[in-house]
This record gives structure tokens, C-alpha cells and sequence, in this order.
């Protein structure tokens, strides 16, 4: 007798569920104990909703089984391959139980296969819902997503064949790419691009902020949204080769006008040292200071007194370029707090602006009109006008201003877009990440 279940089904009738041959009874007694202490959470979570009682097996494969192939196949909608979750090696499992005769199938073999049908679409989900695992896999910034709950559920309603829309992002660009994706039609490399796109969308949090920063990176631009409306796109220059600007997301929380740039100390090792040694004006001709810091405080140091050429003695050194036009920082730089030590920052270089190819900088993000985004970011308070702000901006005197409300900024690495106009766009894999 085929059983078919539902979660009414099962609260009301739970453990007491009478079986239909002593095999069946076997199969229902040896789930529980099999799936204890399984080591993905989902899977025990799936089966508790279920009074621990087989849904793909009794004596053999249930009809329900089926609805399961079908979702794994439509891994491709989400451009998942169903082999990763090994959909046709299961189909053949189940071709060969449902042959099988009493008693050729082991109980084993029934709760065996019945447990790896859930943990194939368990693990689909996950995927899905957090991004698709890897040697070089990205920590996703969704909250977290009960899927064995989420499965139990689609199984509940009779749309386990859904499965794992349920799970999905619930970005319109997500859905976007998977409407490009199923209208065929693209090559191989395009698919992969799209793919690619998919599953950084997962890593992504549901809720990016009603108004937020987006750079991609790609793309060599950034979007300022606000209510679902783009008020900000500018061209951007990345980090090249080597230096590449990080995928992260953090809140901006302040703007820094006519800033200082405090020289890393790889800049300051591997290039700024070395030209100093070599042109004794490079610093002048740079408008640059050396400091001495100790704690919070710095004490600035005649140049004259430094032997370049001693390592240890410029180690204790600091080096800092000072507000101006020639600051490698240009006159305002948008602060977002973040480990890798990453923000966002106007040039002096704006020429570079006019290459189709912009990787060029050490890691930071550089903006063509860093205006419109000053006036946007600062737009809270009455008092910064643009002139305001264009005055602080080429006052040669650094001066912080902090936000009044942080806003959400996220760096992203997407090679296919959709536009506004529901077209696909591709990018160059300028860091060689979708391979």
C-alpha cells in the first residue's frame, strides 16, 4: 500500500500509522535510529515534521518519489547541474528497488535510498537558498533559511515539484537571470556568466537596504537605489590584478572632505620608499609627510633625518600625502568600515575614466563624480549644499562628516545583469573568477 502524506496527515495520525506488510513496519522502525545524528541539520529537521515516518519508500519506492526527481532536475533553472545531487544515479536506485522483489530489496537498501532522496534535495536547497558550495566558496549574508523546514512544507502543500523556488532569493535580478536562463538560446560561456551571477545573489542579504550602494565590480560601476529607483550611476575605477577590490558589504557611516591619505605600508614599502631613495624631492614634489605615530598620537619627522635605505629605521615610520589636488585620494572619500581596510574615493587620475577596462587601482573604489554622491550621501542635512560641499571639498583642511543614517554599501562581483529593460548584459571576468 502506497502511503501519501501531508503534514495534517501526519499531526493527526503520527507514529500510530498502521503499515501494510511487516517489511513496511521494518522500514518505519529503522528511519528514526538512521536519521540521528545525521550530519546536515536539515535532514532530522525534514523527518521530526514528519513523526520520522519514510516518505519515499514503504516496500518500495512511493509514487511521491517522483514529485523529488522532478525537483532535482530543476536545478538547471537555477543554474545548478541535478549531478551534483546525484539525480540520475538515484533514478536508477529507484528503477532498481521498484523491481526488486520482497525480499530482494533490504530493509537497509529502502532506508538507505530513502534518506539519500531527502539529503539530495535538502542539499539542493541549501544551495539554492545560501550559495552552492566550493573549494572557494564565499560565506553568504543571508539569514538563515530552515530547509528542512521549507521542504516539509512544499511536501505539505502538493508543490514539492516548486521545490527549491521556495528557498530562493528574492532579488528581481535573481529572478531576472533565471528568466534569461530558461529561454535558452545562450552559449556555454553565457550560461556559466549567469550561473555565476545566480549564486552570487545567494550570498547576498534578502534585504540590501531601501536605499543603498551597489559597485560591480566587472562592470566598473556603481548605482546609488532609492526606493527602487537608480539616483546615482557613475563609472569607477577597481582594484587590478593582484590588488582586487574584495566582495563585501559594510555601512558607509561618514564622509571625509579634503582628506589626508595615509600611505599603506605596502604602498609605502614596495613603491613610495624606493622613489624617495631615488628622487630626494619625491616627497616635495608629492606634498608628502613622514610621521613618527606612537599610539594615537604622531609626531611629524624631518625627512632629512630618515636613512631611507635603513629598513628598521623606516619601519617606524609612517607616511601621509596632505590634502590637495594632487592627493592620490582627490578631495573626498566615503568611509565604510571594514576589514579589509576598503572605501570608496575620488582621483586625480580622470583619465582613466575614459578606458573601457578600469582595474588600475591598489583595492579601493575610485568615482568619477564623487560630487553626486557627496550630495546624495550628505543630502540629510539642509546645511551641505552643493556648495558647501564643493567648498569643504577644496579647502585643503581635512574635516569628517558623519552620516546621519549609515547606508548599506555592497561590493559585488556579477559578470551577466539584466537592465532595466529586461536585457542581458556581460562583463569581462577582469578577476578571472567564474572558471
Amino acid at each position: 500500500m502506497r502511503l501519501v502524506w501531508s503534514l495534517v496527515a501526519v499531526s493527526a495520525l503520527g507514529s500510530t500509522l498502521a503499515c501494510t506488510s511487516a517489511r513496511e513496519r521494518e522500514v518505519a522502525a529503522a528511519i528514526g535510529p538512521a536519521i540521528a545524528g545525521h550530519q546536515v541539520p536539515d535532514v532530522p529537521a525534514f523527518y521530526k515534521l514528519h513523526s520520522d515516518q519514510a516518505i519515499w519508500v514503504d516496500d518500495k519506492p512511493t509514487s511521491a518519489v517522483k514529485d523529488a526527481f522532478t525537483a532535482l532536475k530543476r536545478a538547471t533553472e537555477h543554474g545548478l547541474d541535478p549531478e551534483r545531487y546525484h539525480a540520475a544515479a538515484l533514478e536508477e536506485r529507484a528503477a532498481t528497488l521498484e523491481t526488486a522483489k520482497a525480499p530482494g530489496a533490504s530493509v537497509s537498501d529502502l532506508v538507505k535510498f530513502e534518506i539519500d532522496v531527502t539529503s539530495a534535495l535538502v542539499a539542493l536547497g541549501r544551495d539554492v537558498a545560501r550559495g552552492a558550495s566550493g573549494p572557494k566558496a564565499t560565506e553568504s549574508a543571508r539569514a538563515p533559511i530552515d530547509v528542512g523546514a521549507k521542504l516539509a512544507e512544499a511536501l505539505g502543500n502538493g508543490a514539492l515539484g516548486t521545490w527549491p523556488d521556495p528557498v530562493r532569493p528574492t532579488h528581481p535580478q535573481y529572478a531576472a537571470l533565471q528568466k534569461v536562463l530558461a529561454g535558452g538560446g545562450q552559449p556555454p560561456d553565457r550560461v556559466r556568466q549567469i550561473a555565476h551571477a545566480m549564486n552570487g545573489w545567494r550570498l547576498l542579504p534578502d534585504d540590501l537596504g531601501a536605499r543603498h550602494i551597489m559597485v560591480n565590480i566587472p562592470q566598473f560601476h556603481l548605482f546609488v537605489r532609492d526606493g527602487g529607483k537608480t539616483v546615482v550611476d557613475t563609472r569607477v575605477v577597481v582594484g587590478k590584478e593582484g590588488d582586487e577590490t574584495p566582495v563585501f558589504s559594510a555601512d558607509m557611516t561618514s564622509v571625509i572632505l579634503s582628506p589626508y591619505w595615509n600611505i599603506p605600508e605596502s604602498i609605502a614599502e614596495g613603491e613610495t620608499i624606493p622613489s624617495i631613495i631615488k628622487d630626494p624631492k619625491y616627497l616635495t614634489k608629492n606634498n608628502l609627510e613622514v610621521l613618527r605615530r606612537s599610539g594615537s598620537k604622531a609626531e611629524r619627522v624631518d625627512p632629512e633625518s630618515v636613512d631611507w635605505s635603513n629598513s628598521e629605521e623606516t619601519e617606524a615610520l609612517s607616511l601621509r600625502q596632505k590634502p590637495g589636488p594632487g592627493n592620490a585620494l582627490g578631495h573626498v572619500k566615503f568611509m565604510m568600515p571594514n576589514k579589509n581596510a576598503v572605501y570608496l574615493h575620488d582621483t586625480p587620475a580622470h583619465a582613466l575614466f575614459d578606458r573601457s577596462g578600469r582595474a588600475f587601482s591598489h583595492g579601493c573604489v575610485r568615482l568619477e563624480e564623487p560630487l553626486e554622491l557627496a550630495k546624495y550621501v550628505l543630502g540629510e542635512d539642509p546645511a551641505w549644499t552643493e556648495a558647501a560641499i564643493g567648498e569643504a571639498m577644496h579647502a585643503g583642511v581635512e574635516r569628517e562628516v558623519k552620516l546621519k543614517r549609515p547606508i548599506p554599501v555592497h561590493i559585488v562581483y556579477f559578470t551577466a545583469w539584466i537592465d532595466d529593460a529586461g536585457r542581458p548584459q556581460f562583463f569581462e571576468d577582469v578577476y578571472r573568477r567564474n572558471r
